[in-house]
């Protein structure tokens, strides 16, 4: 098979390759260069969410400070709940 770059660097990856190797929409590529090869391979790890107790919990390593968005998180969640943060 054969493909060729578009003007914007981009490459087409025929429909049979992406059926085969279950390629979707978004499926995120490791790019790598071996001498004068370009080698794409679809970057399957782990799925970072897992249900511990019947719930679902994220398992993967955070990227920011996620104990501040738990805390507004919350906040918000409790000015809904409570009876004194609703407007009447």
């Amino acid at each position: 098979m054969e493909t060729a770059l578009d003007r914007f660097g981009r490459v087409l990856i025929p429909k049979k390759l992406r059926e085969e190797l279950d390629l979707q929409p978004g499926t995120v590529l490791r790019i790598e260069e071996s001498g004068q090869k370009i080698v794409l391979q679809p970057v399957r790890g782990e799925p970072h969410l897992i249900v511990k107790g019947g719930v679902l919990v994220y398992s993967g390593s955070p990227q920011s400070d996620v104990s501040r968005a738990v805390q507004r998180h919350r906040q918000e969640r409790l000015k809904k709940l409570s009876p004194f943060g609703k407007k009447r």
